[in-house]
């Protein structure tokens, strides 16, 4: 074969190679681009800035979002870091659940997802003693903020909401409890209907809160408001004092006693200026301090 007849055979080979590069490399980019999440019901969980679009439809990833390094080494714990303060902003849909003293020294804004692994552990075993501390004697004001990370997590929230303020706590303590009965049953939907109704509310009224798109736009909101103002994008994580204190992660009882501590300590009294040719006062003053209430134990 001459050199002429050989030349058009390879500029075929070519186009033919670079036409299937192409190709492969478009396969790549539309691959990437189909990661829209679902529930266990079909529904798309909307993506946002959160780690929320990053959870899989079961519920099982999320522990991937909350885990803190820090809190599982020997038992030390990042410390908390100074922040922006800054106020959420009340809903008039789904108002703040609190618990404690709303006048309290110290106000602990928890976020956390209903089927988040570190939030239970939390929940179970450091919040019966931090309530014990600190909430039931005064002086922290506990309010809790859901921040779900996946569907069965947002619905779970959107029940607790619907429930009369009195039993949300309660109901948040036994979903905590009994997470891996319900959070990634094979059909969640019917396992929360069923904790619904023991908490008091009817299969009808499950039914409506569950469909009630008011009540789910209103949380993506808020979820969205912490997000962009406190930086949250895992759970749990605690904004102490709107946002003069920040913790990460799951927490041991003595990381709270440290910042809680901080806060609480007298802060220091500064003296007036006082001029060359103004009288003094020959009045001893007694700089004003205020001392920690004592803890029950």
């Amino acid at each position: 074969m001459s050199k002429n007849n050989k030349k058009p055979i390879l500029l075929l080979l070519l186009l033919l190679l670079i036409a299937f590069l192409i190709a492969f490399g478009w396969n790549l980019i539309k691959s990437d681009d189909d990661s829209t999440s679902y529930d266990e019901n079909g529904v798309q969980i909307e993506s946002t800035e959160t780690s929320m679009g990053d959870d899989s439809n079961d519920g099982h990833n999320h522990e991937e979002h909350a885990h803190d390094a820090h809190a599982d080494k020997d038992k030390s714990f990042s410390p908390a870091v100074d922040g922006d303060v800054y106020k959420l902003p009340d809903s008039d849909l789904i108002g703040a659940r609190g618990i404690g003293n709303p006048n309290a020294p110290v106000t602990i804004h928890e976020f956390f997802s209903l089927t988040c692994n570190h939030c239970a552990d939390f929940h179970n075993k450091v919040y019966p003693e931090l309530k014990r501390k600190y909430i039931d004697t005064g002086k922290v004001y506990f309010i809790f903020e859901e921040f779900p990370l996946n569907g069965p997590a947002l619905y779970a929230s959107m029940t607790a909401r619907c429930l009369p303020e009195e039993r949300y706590e309660g109901f948040i303590d036994m979903l905590f409890k009994t997470q891996d009965k319900w959070a990634f049953s094979g059909n969640f939907k019917e396992a929360l209907k069923k904790n619904a109704m023991l908490a008091g509310m009817s299969e009808e009224g499950f039914n409506e809160c569950f469909n009630n798109d008011d009540v789910r736009k209103a949380m993506a909101e808020r979820l969205q408001d912490a997000s962009q103002n406190y930086g949250i994008k895992s759970t749990p994580s605690f904004v102490i004092n709107h946002g003069e204190k920040r913790m990460i992660g799951g927490q041991p009882i003595e990381a709270f006693d440290a910042v809680i501590k901080d806060l609480m300590m007298p802060k220091a009294s500064i003296s007036p200026v006082k001029y060359a040719n103004e009288p003094v006062e020959e009045t001893e003053v007694e700089a004003e301090s205020e001392e920690p209430a004592e803890t029950k134990e």
